[in-house]
């Protein structure tokens, strides 16, 4: 099983390709698979419009 600090490393990498265009949004959630198949759902967070900030993560069925 992947440990949490390489699950938000990996998220951290992805988030650019995440953010969304609505500059309003507070909560981003996205989902990703590790090879050979574990999947992840991330969720971040914004406060007073700065940047993204990690809040989580949960497993996902395959």
């Amino acid at each position: 099983m992947i440990k949490e600090e390489q699950i938000k490393m990996i998220a951290e990498t992805l988030l650019p390709g995440f953010i969304p265009k609505n500059q309003d949004a507070k909560e981003l959630t996205f989902h990703f698979t590790v090879p050979p198949g574990q999947s992840f759902k991330v969720f971040f967070e914004r406060k007073n419009n700065s940047e993204w900030n990690w809040k989580g993560y949960e497993p996902e069925e395959n």
